[in-house]
């Protein structure tokens, strides 16, 4: 996510029941070769076993980051994609041989609190073709360094989420997308519902949702501009517990279908489908 104005929003996300990861500033290459670099923003995370939500903003809101205010020229809320690889580098081979286009692998790190005191974060990543992928900034990468995220003491969340379970991409040409997709993870789409979702070997899974139908998975939510990262699925183990601690709270809310769903613009641009967890 890229969002204007990080305490606000970490406010709204701890109103939620999350705990968020302390602001960690960014700094990495665009270019094979290039020097590392600060890049003038950093992320707050919501932080699971196997994956995490990320929030981006600027470090200075004063003078954002040309990246931060490229995505909110856009919309508020989600830009990014990234999935997990072992090996980058076969990734970008494989995507180039389907005929795509990628960046070539690129380096990335952030400093990070540790218990034992700050630490280095890194990464290796690929970019995806940025002009065939209008709904975001898709990546792979590789956690050279994942004692560093994937911290325990960061993924007690009051509301008892173990998991960011799925992401929904929304379109008006969900074949296309559907094509693409493949092309992107190199496995086929199961076809469900309103969705046709690609499914990953721990938690994930992604779902193209055709705008026409998005309402019914994402009640109450204002899309951002087509196509567009429109929400994701958490999971939790406790629904009745949750919206409790959301009316609490006073974050609206829609029960739908054993799932509660907070609409994007209450979660800053990014719809929060509730889920339970799947045992």
């Amino acid at each position: 996510m890229a969002v204007r104005d990080m305490a606000r929003t970490a406010a709204r996300y701890e109103a939620m029941g999350f705990l968020l990861t302390p602001y960690s500033l960014h700094s990495g290459a665009w270019k094979q070769g290039d020097a590392v670099a600060r890049q003038g923003y950093g992320n707050r995370c919501v932080m699971f076993g196997h994956n995490y939500l990320e929030i981006l903003a600027s470090e200075n809101s004063a003078a954002p980051s040309a990246r931060i205010a490229n995505f909110l020229a856009r919309h508020q809320g989600a830009h990014i994609i990234c999935f997990g690889a072992q090996d980058p580098g076969a990734v970008g081979a494989r995507l180039r041989a389907a005929g795509v286009s990628t960046s070539d692998v690129l380096p990335l790190q952030r400093d990070i609190d540790t218990p034992e005191g700050m630490r280095t974060a890194k990464f290796e990543r690929i970019i995806f073709s940025p002009e065939a992928s209008p709904e975001g900034f898709i990546q792979a990468a590789l956690h050279l360094t994942p004692q560093y995220i994937h911290q325990p003491r960061f993924m007690a969340h009051p509301n008892g989420a173990s998991a960011l379970s799925k992401v929904f991409l929304v379109t008006d040409d969900p074949e296309g997308f559907e094509a693409k997709y493949t092309r992107y993870c190199g496995r086929p789409a199961e076809r469900g519902g309103h969705e046709r979702t690609f499914r990953f070997p721990l938690v994930s899974a992604v779902s193209i949702v055709a705008a026409r139908d998005a309402s019914q998975l994402l009640p109450g939510s204002l899309l951002p501009p087509l196509p567009c990262v429109a929400g994701v699925a958490m999971q939790t183990p406790d629904l009745a517990g949750l919206r409790s601690l959301l009316q609490k709270n006073a974050v609206p809310h829609h029960p739908q279908d054993g799932k509660i769903i907070v609409p994007a613009e209450e979660a800053m641009g990014l719809a929060i489908v509730f889920e339970e967890t799947r045992q």
